[in-house]
């Protein structure tokens, strides 16, 4: 629980210090930002990685998970991000 808390305020302090991306910014290859290569983009990897695109990414984590799927991922790309996240 502590280890997921430090996360969280990992991913917060380097959201706050990343410039906003545009949001017709392409994306990067869904594999460069599975550091991991675990075939998941997960939001930590997206924090430390490519923090400009942590919260545009966050926003298509369509069931909130944390995580992107590569269907996730690809309606990001399509700029599908705004629709409403079921939960």
């Amino acid at each position: 629980m502590l280890a997921l808390a430090a996360t969280l305020l990992g991913c917060a302090a380097a959201q706050a210090a990343a410039p906003a991306a545009h949001p017709n910014e392409p994306l990067p290859p869904y594999e460069t930002l599975d550091t991991d290569h675990d075939g998941i983009v997960t939001l930590p990897e997206v924090v430390v990685h490519a923090p400009h695109l942590a919260e545009r990414l966050k926003a298509c984590d369509r069931n909130g998970d944390h995580r992107l799927t590569r269907e996730e991922y690809a309606r990001c790309e399509a700029g599908a991000s705004h629709a409403p996240a079921h939960h």
